[in-house]
């Protein structure tokens, strides 16, 4: 893999993932807390980032903001991912008896029902607010978890392909294992996307909860359909996956109110039917909703999708992909423009 070089913000992470991590106890809440408007300093070094976030939250939400009101927005962003970034370094320190003061299940009783049907629950999220915390959260509570995601390194060939956005050097080295240490302390299981399709079915059949972010931009297949008032690229696989299996559905949103622990929201359990794509539609309908009372828990998500959308050839939004990569997904085009943005 190409070494990139160091830079101030690999030290600052170093930093942040290392020595301030250790320093932090989940039983003294107030450091924590404490450190909270360190968002500032994120936000302020984002830079031209802030106005590409802004951007993306426009192309979501129109006119529903005036430009200060995305401005606020975008600040909003930045404060509520460094919150989640500071509550994930307890991770590998969260036990049964401290879990609850960081994060809270809304709607237990909807995934105690799903499992209750003997089938397994496919548990459906974005990539938004404290997402490792309710992972905790579940696991703590006695909950048997899978986890299916992208970990470690990036494929060599991508890596090389695109060094300015994927290469790395010891002090990138460091983070990640730090954060995937810290990761597989919490007492969940997880499962990389070398693994078979047959290890979920497994898990499912066992009657135990497989965790997938619907949003994630690794996979084998990818689905256009209508997300957040724009046209996206999404994987048809949790679905897929849900029907066959018979597994219960469960659509869930992390967020972080401004005072007390973070909370993860259930939906009410959705029986997979045979139609994946009309079970699909029921899951996004109710994260809009979820997106749009809370958006500010998904700018670092659209950020990150939109910076590296010439990685792929399935950008999360087709109103800025680059070229026609993207016409393999899509027989016969997509109607509306799509541009370079």
């Amino acid at each position: 893999m190409s070494q990139a070089p160091t830079t101030p913000g690999d030290i600052a992470r170093w930093a942040f993932w290392g020595p301030l991590r250790k320093a932090l106890c989940p039983s003294n809440p107030g450091r924590v807390h404490a450190l909270r408007s360190g968002w500032r300093l994120q936000w302020k070094a984002a830079g031209s980032s802030r106005d590409l976030m802004a951007d993306e939250y426009r192309r979501c939400f129109g006119e529903r903001y005036t430009d200060s009101g995305y401005a606020q927005l975008v600040q909003d962003a930045y404060r509520q991912a460094w919150r989640t970034h500071m509550e994930e370094l307890l991770l590998a320190k969260l036990s049964p008896d401290t879990i609850d003061d960081w994060l809270q299940l809304e709607g237990q009783a909807h995934l105690d029902e799903a499992l209750s049907r003997g089938k397994g629950v496919v548990w459906l999220y974005p990539h938004a607010g404290p997402v490792m915390l309710m992972i905790a959260g579940l696991a703590h509570r006695g909950y048997a978890y899978t986890q299916y995601a992208a970990r470690g390194l990036p494929p060599a060939q991508m890596a090389k392909d695109h060094p300015e956005l994927l290469a790395s050097n010891r002090w990138r080295a460091a983070v990640r294992q730090t954060r995937e240490a810290n990761e597989d302390a919490v007492p969940a299981n997880y499962i990389s996307l070398d693994t078979s399709v047959r290890e979920l079915v497994r898990r499912l059949q066992a009657n135990e909860i497989v965790g997938l972010a619907y949003d994630g931009r690794i996979g084998q297949g990818w689905w256009p359909t209508p997300y957040m008032g724009r046209q996206a690229l999404l994987s048809p696989g949790p679905y897929k996956l849900a029907v066959p299996s018979g597994a219960t559905v469960l659509p869930v949103f992390c967020h972080s109110p401004t005072d007390g622990p973070g909370v993860c929201k259930i939906g009410a359990p959705l029986s997979p039917g045979k139609d994946w794509q009309a079970l699909a539609d029921m899951v996004l309908r109710q994260q809009e909703h979820w997106l749009t009372r809370f958006p500010e828990e998904y700018g670092i998500w659209l950020l990150h999708a939109r910076i590296r959308r010439e990685i792929d050839d399935h950008p999360l939004f087709l109103d800025y992909a680059q070229g026609d990569r993207w016409h393999r997904w899509v027989p016969g085009g997509v109607s509306g423009p799509t541009v370079a943005g």
